[in-house]
């Protein structure tokens, strides 16, 4: 078994949009197997809301595997979530790799409210 390689884009260091595609097309054509998108809503550096990202790579490579480090899933309603994983996935053959956990320190955009938002 050979390693595997995953990028992540915790904050969006890219000053444009062509670069961003530059990058994504050097990730397609080198040895990297995935790329990682952070799933936040507030953070001190520029984000990119991480859903639109994964259909973007979904359309924009043909290898690459793809995911969210994690799905926030207090932030995010299931069924629209499950749709659009399943969208994506389906579109990139395959090729998005969903993870899933309340976040850290239970995603503080979300609200305090623990029981009400994960069921507990």
């Amino acid at each position: 078994m050979s390693a595997r390689i995953g990028l992540g884009m915790a904050a969006f260091p890219f000053a444009s949009t062509r670069a961003f595609r530059e990058w994504v097309e050097l990730c397609e054509e080198s040895d990297i197997d995935s790329i990682w998108q952070s799933d936040r809503l507030i953070s001190p550096q520029p984000q990119l809301e991480a859903m639109s990202v994964m259909a973007a790579l979904a359309g924009a490579t043909e290898r690459l595997k793809f995911g969210m480090s994690v799905v926030v899933l207090p932030l995010r309603d299931p069924l629209v979530l499950a749709m659009q994983c399943s969208t994506i996935d389906f579109l990139s053959d395959g090729r998005m790799l969903p993870a899933f956990g309340v976040g850290p320190e239970v995603a503080p955009e979300a609200g305090d409210d623990l029981e009400h938002l994960v069921g507990a």
